[in-house]
Parts: structure tokens; sequence; C-alpha cells
């Protein structure tokens, strides 16, 4: 029997469930589509909205204005001064017209702007054809030159201010108050080494322009404050500081020095009243002196003080009780050593018969040395430390110096005598300064100072902290040795340092100078060290010449310096003139 298949059942839908399901399916596509379309479309549109505000955002940096540096009477040394960059969009110059409705575009807009910009056209027209939306066109423009710009009513043209650093009294204290370079950063001085104080931080201003690059006034915007610097206020009285630094240069012009420096310094307070020095610079154009006169010798110049360190030897003396002012010497113009190092005065002489005062006056090597042998190697270091050698000064200025002075268990059998008239040891000139202050002072070494204080933006003024000083030898023992120092002008070394109307003390310095290459001297280093008015101090003044090569003694080229200056400065400060005379301390004995 054959095998008939077996018929598969088919399932039939029917005519009116099959135009439901075609629907439904329909409907989810469309649903999806248009969910799509919507998505999509919302999410370009934000983005297209995003993309167009971001276009028409400007940011604009807001300046912050640099911190002033000030003398002490207020008078500015370094301040800013506004400039504007001239930006244009390439675009919206392009649609310059004249007034009947004439394109003048990117040329015509060159030729506008030459004449005010002292420029020719051709030169211009690079800068303002394209399609950049942003181009500088010129940098540097004062608020004049801005307004005649903005007179013109080119479209397109916008300016963006910003601040330049001046210097108002040129180069008066230049050395001291450094400067910065073109891109605002501080390259030296006090500019540099108060930068943290003196730089603020700028702010940012972000709005919407429209299609003409003018500012939409209801668009988005932002603003971020700049914060201004803080100011700084110096001791300097700028005064003396400029008439000090035109002795300086008047000193080193007749002497054919190398450099020369001034210090002055108010010695009860340390301040620093004048810090002057030739070859000086002006900050408001640096390049034009060499690399090495653009920074300040008075702080990182170290030389050996020779024979003004004999003051501190003698006061070592008389603070130990080893001896008096009127005690005896017999002094020869050579003396050997037990280990048969050699020592000569100046200049050749027959024995003198000299006080130690009189050895002070007369500024002999040998009288200093036999004189000075009562004191150990550590004592001998130990004043010349306390009197402020061998340790940088709290003034924080950029490569300032604190000398070398080495410990006395390193001194070689020539060093342990050479310290006692100044040699085998280097100082700055502020150094040398403040130890005469301290004399002056009462025997307390007072804390230098350059700074006085701090302004803030509105012009309050905040004092600086000052040190109370350090006492280095007794009140009995400094006015000792301010009555030697009188001495020195009256009847020593230092005539020339004599001020009309006013009793002065202080002492000369001749030293050798270390070579600058190859070890060994070259040539001298002048100076005078002194104080005024002795019967009342007030000022500490030092001079110092560099390589002197007409009058290489300090008596010589430095102390006329100090007569000048001192007596300016006493009369320009109101300081009543001296009374009473010198003691009758004898100088020789018989």
């Amino acid at each position: 029997m054959a095998h008939v298949p077996r018929r598969r059942k088919r399932w039939r839908i029917a005519p009116a469930g099959r135009i439901r399901l075609v629907g439904i399916s329909f409907l989810a596509i469309l649903g999806i589509v248009l969910w799509n379309l919507v998505t999509i479309q919302g999410v370009d549109q934000q983005q297209a909205a995003a993309k167009a505000l971001e276009g028409r955002l400007v940011t604009v940096t807001l300046p912050a204005h640099r911190g002033s540096i000030q003398a002490a009477d207020g008078t500015l040394l370094a301040d800013n001064a506004a400039r504007f960059r001239l930006v244009v969009d390439q675009q919206n110059v392009a649609e310059y017209t004249d007034d009947e409705g004439g394109l003048l575009g990117a040329w015509g807009a060159s030729q506008e702007l030459a004449g005010v910009l002292d420029t020719e056209p051709g030169l211009l027209n690079p800068k303002l054809d394209g399609d950049r939306r942003w181009n500088v066109v010129a940098t540097g423009l004062t608020s004049e030159v801005r307004d005649e710009i903005e007179e013109l009513a080119i479209p397109g043209l916008t300016f963006e201010e910003y601040a330049i650093r001046s210097y108002p009294s040129g180069g008066v204290g230049g050395n001291l108050v450094g400067f910065v370079g073109s891109d605002g950063q501080p390259l030296a001085g006090l500019e540099h080494s108060y930068d943290e104080i003196l730089a603020g931080e700028d702010g940012k201003q972000q709005y919407e322009r429209g299609l003409l690059g003018e500012r939409i006034p209801l668009g988005d915007s932002s603003h971020t404050p700049a914060v201004d610097g803080t100011g700084i206020r110096l001791t300097v009285d700028p005064t003396i500081q400029h008439y000090t630094q035109e002795a300086a240069a008047q000193a080193v012009k007749e002497h054919e020095a190398e450099w020369a420096s001034v210090v002055m310094m108010d010695v009860e307070t340390g301040k620093i009243l004048a810090a002057s020095e030739a070859p000086s610079v002006d900050p408001n154009a640096p390049g034009s002196v060499d690399a090495e006169d653009r920074g300040s010798r008075i702080f990182t110049a170290g030389f050996e003080p020779g024979s003004t360190a004999k003051m501190i030897t003698v006061a070592g003396l008389l603070e130990e009780d080893r001896h008096t002012p009127a005690d005896e010497f017999v002094v020869p113009d050579e003396w050997t050593a037990p280990n048969d190092e050699e020592f000569r005065d100046s200049s050749s002489h027959p024995d003198q018969k000299l006080t130690l005062a009189g050895i002070l006056a007369q500024s002999s090597n040998t009288g200093t040395i036999l004189a000075g042998n009562e004191l150990s190697s550590d004592q001998r270091y130990d004043y010349l430390s306390r009197f402020g050698f061998g340790e940088s000064s709290d003034i924080g200025f950029p490569g300032e110096t604190g000398g070398v002075l080495h410990p006395a268990d390193e001194w070689d059998g020539r060093t342990k005598y050479t310290v006692m008239f100044g040699q085998g040891m280097t100082a700055n000139a502020v150094q040398t300064t403040a130890a005469f202050a301290a004399i002056a002072n009462g025997g307390v070494l007072p804390d230098s100072q350059l700074v006085d204080g701090t302004v803030d933006p509105s012009g309050r003024f905040t004092p600086a902290e000052v040190g109370k000083g350090t006492r280095v030898v007794s009140a009995e023992t400094s006015t000792q040795v301010l009555d030697m120092l009188e001495h020195v002008v009256v009847s020593g070394t230092a005539g020339n340092a004599a001020v009309p109307g006013y009793r002065v003390g202080g002492k000369t310095g001749t030293a050798q100078a270390p070579a600058a290459e190859g070890g060994g001297y070259d040539g001298y280093t002048s100076s005078f060290v002194g104080v005024a008015p002795v019967d009342d101090p007030r000022i500490a003044v030092s001079v110092t010449l560099q390589r002197p090569r007409e009058g290489y003694y300090g008596g010589q080229s430095a102390a006329p310096v100090f007569s000048d200056v001192t007596g300016f400065a006493l009369r320009h400060l109101r300081v009543p003139l001296s009374t009473g005379e010198p003691s009758d301390t004898p100088m020789e004995w018989k």
C-alpha cells in the first residue's frame, strides 16, 4: 500500500490582522526615525549654538598693576604706565567703507592708520588683510594714539590694555631698584628680590561680540578682577641719593677708577639713606650700559677693607682691657714675626713713639700688629665676626656677598696678622659702613635696612619689622674708639675728610685689590669710612674707589668725597653744627 505524505497545516492571517500588523510596524519604525531626528537635531542645534557662541566670545586679560617702588619720601622710583595693543578682526575690516558707501577695505584702513602710527600703508596692509578674526597690528600705544585711532571709526579694530614698567626718577637709585625685561619679568635689583610682593595676579574678562566685533551688551560675559601687587618703600632719601651718585661719578672720572660707591646709614636705625655707585644704570634703558654695571657692587662686590678694619682691632683691645688709648709703643717701619713673616708700613720712617691712638691716627701696620698681638687669633676672629664681617645682611639683595672671613684655625702664618689691618678677608660696602655705625651707636651694631615697609594698592603704608641691633662692644669702648677716630681726621691721615662746622671721625683704607684673573693683586682699593657728627652721631658714611689710577691712597681719593657728601647730607638733614672740641688724647710720647 503506497505511503501518502501528510499535508502540513498552514496558519493564515486574516486580512484585517495583516493590516493591523503592518500598521504597528510602520508606526514603530516611524517613531524610531522621528526620535532619532529629534535627538540628532537637538544635539546638533546645541552643538551648533555652543560653537557659534564660542566664536562670538572674546577673552581679554585684565593686567594687574605691579607694585610701585618708592623712595623714603614717596618719590616714585618704579611705577606702571598704561599701554595699548591694537588688534584687528580682518574679516570685519574688509567691510570698511567711506561715507558714501564705497568699499575701502583693508587697504583703505591701512592708509588711514599709517599717519597715526607713523608708518607706511604697505607695511600695515599685510596685518589688516586676510580672514583672521584676531591679529596684532601694533603694540606700545599711548592713550593719545588710541584716541586718535578710535576717531577714525574703522570697523574690526579693538584695543587691549596692558601695563609696562616705568622708572620716573631715571637713574636715581637705578642699581638698587633694578629693572624688568620686555616680558615684564624681573631681571635685577629689588624688582627681582621682592617680585613675590610686587607682582600682582592678572584677571580676565570674557564677553560676546557681534558680527562687526562690537560688544553685545546683554550677551554672555564673565569677569575675574585683577589683584594688584603691593609696593615697597625704601629707606633711601632721593635727594641724598642723587647727590652722592653725582659725587661717585665725579670721583671715578677724577681718579680714573674702575668704580666708586658711597653708602650712608643712619647709625641708630641702620636705615640706608643712600647707596650710590658709578657707573650706574637707568632702569629705563639697562641695555645702554655693560652687564656688570647693571647690578649693585655695593652689595655684590667683596673687597679687602684694609686699614679701616684697624678700628675693630683697637676696639677689641680696649674691650678686653689689653690697652688704653694712651698706651705707649715704639713703632718701627718694618717688623718680622716669630714665623719670619715680614710686615712694613706704607712708607719708610725711623722708629716712632706712638700711643695706641697715634697708631690708629697714623694708620701704622706694624704698630697695629704690635698692639694687636695681645689678642689671640680666636679673639681677632670673634671681633671681626661681631662687627658683621663674614655674614651677609638680612637685606637679601640679589647676589649679595657676605664677604670672606675664614675661621681662625684656617688662617695661615701671614693671615693671622694681616686680618688686624683688614687684609686676608673681604667685605662689602654695607658691612664696612655698619661696623662704623656700631661705634657711633654706643657699641650696638644696627640691623642694616633698605626697605622701610610696604604700600598696599590703596596707598596704606605698613612699616617693616626693625631689629634692635646687637651689642658688639660696651658704650665705654665705643666712646673711646670714636674719640680716637676723630683724631685720625684732626691730626692723622684723613685731614681731607674734615667737614666745616662739624666734628667728624673715621679711618682711611688702602688695600691691595685682588686680580680678576691669575691670582695675586692688581691695583688698590681706596676707602674712607667715618661718622658724623662725633659729638652727637647721626650718620655713618663709607666711600670706596676700586683701582684708582690717580691718587690711590684712601686719604687722597676717598676722604675728599666723604667730606663733600657728608657735609651735604648733614645740611640737608638739618643737623645742628657741632659744639665742643676734640679730646686731648696724646698721639705721641717722649
